[in-house]
């Protein structure tokens, strides 16, 4: 039987399977790329490991999970499983799963002088960039059509 899990990485929004060479830990600290992980219960019968150390200054991305109070950042992993060992495949299918995350990213968008605006000497420069204005854009996981991106050793 194939051990496959659910890859979520927040940079891109990509959602897809991957297969595991076993259902130990070692092949979820590889696919992370992270020696420190945290677990997280996605529900009763699987759970979330995610890079501890992924929220960090200059982040240009992050997800949002409905059953965590925090965002996540970096590579998202979902496993059935109830923290017991060896992990297996989720019994949920990917886009159930999808639909419980939102990928995030923060904007910037430019907000340009108008007709009216004036400068601190009285000159008016319609068009030109008066300020950024920053938002947040929130979009579903895109699934990836392939059921298997690689075998993780």
């Amino acid at each position: 039987m194939k051990n496959i899990v659910y890859v979520l990485e927040s940079d891109t929004a990509r959602f897809g399977a991957v297969e595991l060479q076993d259902g130990s830990i070692a092949p979820i600290y590889d696919l992370i790329g992270s020696r420190l992980i945290e677990m997280i219960r996605f529900d009763d019968m699987h759970s979330l490991f995610v890079d501890e150390e992924a929220l960090r200054d200059g982040l240009t991305a992050f997800t949002i999970f409905d059953g965590c109070p925090k965002p996540l950042a970096g590579k998202i992993v979902l496993v059935g499983g109830d923290c017991g060992q060896p992990y297996r495949a989720p019994l949920i299918t990917i886009a159930d799963a999808a639909a419980r995350f939102r990928c995030c990213r923060p904007v910037l968008d430019p907000v340009f002088a108008t007709a009216g605006d004036m400068t601190p000497k009285g000159l008016i420069v319609a068009g030109a960039l008066a300020s950024l204005q920053v938002r947040i854009d929130r979009r579903s996981p895109v699934l990836e059509e392939s059921e298997n991106r690689g075998l993780i050793q």
